[in-house]
């Protein structure tokens, strides 16, 4: 078996690269890592993979539960020494992602998260404390990396833990539905309003398990266009591993980011940067 069809996700984080004479591995996590290392360990990851990648940046994949598990995850954070920050924005970017995370106990998780200044709600308080008071299951926050999550409770179907949200050009939205649902197997599976600032079209695999909603904003509302490509240069850049049934195929219609990895390939669909994996019969994430 190739590379699952898991939920595994992460953002670009800026790091400056170590002091002369120190080497990566030995260089201290400090600022926005350290942080976005200790967020993951309040949320029950712990480490399962580490690279070092010499004058280019440090990666920690971390993860949680048993790949045949439906609220299976990894997170992979990447930092890189030569991002710095994108331009402000007053309005979402077209390839802004927002992942979902579920949780036995997500409310209690936002209270340990805040009570470490690791996560700010993005929404007005008065949602934040309809979240706590249990009124809501779902709760849009920013974390330490400085990416947009939507935090709730752990959900009986791997397609309801491994949810993605992307911002995408309305004028575009149809076609590129319709593109997701051919490459990767999905079904139209309705439109629902996403926090009260889009329409998210939802698209839906059941095994294995996953859903993209593409986000465009309600009316009166704006997209910018995306700043870079480059996950290297962007600082909360988001990408993503996405399974198909015919990989070969799949990856004709995008384009290469980085050389082939085998398993994996690194491409660009649509306004996402993925890792493009086979699914397999032997696949983990098939089983639920």
């Amino acid at each position: 078996m190739g590379s699952p069809s898991i939920a595994h996700f992460g953002t670009t984080l800026m790091e400056p690269p170590p002091p002369p004479g120190v080497i990566q591995q030995e260089a201290p996590k400090q600022g926005s890592l350290a942080r976005t290392l200790e967020f993951f360990t309040l949320m029950g990851l712990s480490p399962l993979l580490e690279n070092m990648y010499d004058g280019i940046g440090r990666q920690y994949i971390w993860s949680r539960g048993d790949p045949r598990d439906a609220d299976y995850l990894e997170i992979d954070t990447f930092t890189s020494y030569r991002a710095v920050p994108r331009p402000e924005s007053p309005h979402p970017r077209i390839g802004d992602t927002v992942f979902r995370l579920t949780h036995p106990e997500p409310r209690e998780l936002f209270a340990a998260w805040t009570a470490q200044g690791l996560t700010t709600a993005m929404l007005p308080q008065h949602h934040e404390a309809a979240f706590q008071a249990g009124a809501t299951d779902w709760l849009l926050l920013r974390g330490p990396q400085g990416q947009l999550f939507e935090l709730g409770p752990t959900q009986a179907a791997r397609a309801d833990n491994h949810v993605i949200y992307i911002w995408s050009d309305p004028r575009h939205a149809a076609q590129t539905a319709a593109n997701y649902c051919r490459e990767f197997s999905l079904e139209p599976a309705g439109e629902v309003e996403f926090h009260g600032q889009a329409t998210a079209m939802r698209l839906r695999r059941e095994r294995p398990g996953v859903t993209i909603c593409l986000l465009t904003p309600l009316s009166g509302g704006h997209v910018a266009a995306r700043w870079s490509e480059d996950i290297f240069v962007e600082a909360g850049y988001s990408h993503f591993r996405l399974g198909s049934f015919d990989k070969p195929r799949s990856r004709g219609v995008c384009r290469e980011a980085f050389p082939d990895g085998g398993d994996v390939s690194f491409v660009y669909f649509e306004d996402s940067y993925l890792e493009l994996v086979h699914v397999h019969d032997d696949d983990p994430a098939m089983i639920t």
